[in-house]
């Protein structure tokens, strides 16, 4: 089994855990076993398509993973933001992006293309989400235990993953014309973020599902 096959085990973690303690989550952190979930079908779809069917190029379902799967992780910071962002922004920039997404393949890139540029431009998007959530935490200082709540752990799950997706992004075509050894090293540290986002988001499931929380 290569090092891929097993990193992408990783995400069965959040997946189990976030099942477990559906039903104790709050509605933001359902959204984010949403977009989790999503992930997991996606993981399933692509390694069905290669090994099942012969088919190697699974963009199209990458492409389709990046716009519905941002939808489901703006949910989760639409109501973790109340109060503190206008919903009606991040609503209006979840439905920009869409179509957005959708303009991108039918006029920029191939839907049979990686989705370097939806997929940098989403993670930037993430990154100033996730800013403004520690910024709110920290402004009303409500969470007694940081390392107790599942708020903390999420969040810092999107913007450590977010943070190094977006460079991976911006600059794949860069390293793939650059050099393909160059470009080999950098996946595998990208595999590195891979895990540690879903092994922070099975804590953050745990936290909440134990009520082990502000």
């Amino acid at each position: 089994m290569s090092i891929w096959k097993f990193t992408s085990l990783s995400i069965l973690f959040p997946v189990i855990t976030g099942a477990v303690f559906f039903r104790r989550l709050s509605i933001s952190h359902r959204y984010l076993y949403f977009f989790v979930l999503t992930g997991f079908i996606t993981e399933t779809i692509a390694f069905y398509l290669k090994y099942f069917t012969g088919i190697k190029n699974n963009m199209p379902v990458g492409h389709t993973y990046i716009s519905l799967s941002f939808v489901f992780i703006a949910m989760f910071y639409l109501h973790e933001l109340q109060g503190y962002v206008n919903k009606k922004v991040i609503a209006g920039t979840t439905i920009v992006f869409v179509l957005f997404s959708i303009l991108n393949v039918l006029f920029f890139q191939s839907y049979f293309d990686y989705p370097s540029l939806t997929a940098a431009i989403s993670a930037l998007i993430l990154v100033v989400l996730s800013i403004l959530l520690f910024s709110k935490v920290m402004t009303e200082g409500k969470i007694k235990h940081l390392s107790q709540s599942s708020l903390i752990w999420i969040n810092t799950a999107v913007l450590i993953y977010y943070a190094g997706s977006f460079f991976y992004n911006i600059l794949f075509n860069l390293m793939l014309s650059y050099s393909t050894v160059f470009l080999i090293k950098a996946l595998s540290f990208f595999k590195i973020l891979y895990v540690t986002f879903y092994f922070l988001l099975t804590i953050g499931f745990w936290k909440a599902g134990t009520k082990l929380q502000e």
